[in-house]
C-alpha cells in the first residue's frame, strides 16, 4: 500500500513537471505575429511583423490592444468577426475598419496612437510607415 502510494505520487509529480509546461505553452501567443489584411482584401502595404512577446514583456496588458475582450481567454485577432473586419478604403476612418485598428490617432488601442504617445515620452518606438512596413 505504501509502495503504490509513493509510486503514484512520483508519477503525478513527473506528469506535472513534464506535461504542465506544454499545456501552458500551447495557450501562449506566438513571439511574433504577422499582421496581414483580412482575406479577400487588397493589401496596399507589406504585412507587418508584430513583436508580440516584446509588448507582453514590456508589461502591456493584453486587454489594452484587445479592447473588446473581457478576459485574456477571450482574446481574438483584429480581423475576427465583430471586430475590425472592414478593409475597404471607404471605411478607412471608421472604428470597425482594419486600417483604423492599427493607425487611428484617436484610439489608445491602436498601434500608432500608442507609439506616438510613447515617442513623446522619450521611448524609441516606430512611428513612420516604413518602420513597420519596410518594403
Amino acid at each position: 500500500m505504501k509502495k503504490s502510494l509513493i509510486i503514484s505520487l512520483m508519477v503525478a509529480a513527473l506528469v506535472c513537471v513534464f506535461c504542465l509546461p506544454v499545456v501552458i505553452a500551447a495557450n501562449a501567443p506566438a513571439d511574433s505575429i504577422t499582421i496581414e489584411v483580412p482575406a479577400g482584401a487588397k493589401a496596399t502595404k507589406t504585412p507587418v511583423v508584430f513583436p508580440h512577446k516584446k509588448h507582453v514583456d514590456g508589461g502591456i496588458d493584453c486587454l489594452v490592444c484587445h479592447h473588446k475582450a473581457t478576459s485574456k481567454d477571450d482574446v481574438k485577432g483584429c480581423a475576427s468577426e465583430g471586430c475590425h473586419i472592414d478593409a475597404s478604403a471607404a471605411a478607412k476612418k471608421e472604428p470597425t475598419s482594419f486600417y483604423s485598428a492599427f493607425h487611428s490617432k484617436k484610439s489608445d488601442a491602436s498601434c500608432l496612437a500608442c507609439h506616438k504617445k510613447e515617442k513623446k515620452a522619450g521611448k524609441n518606438v516606430p512611428v513612420s510607415c516604413k518602420e513597420c512596413h519596410p518594403k
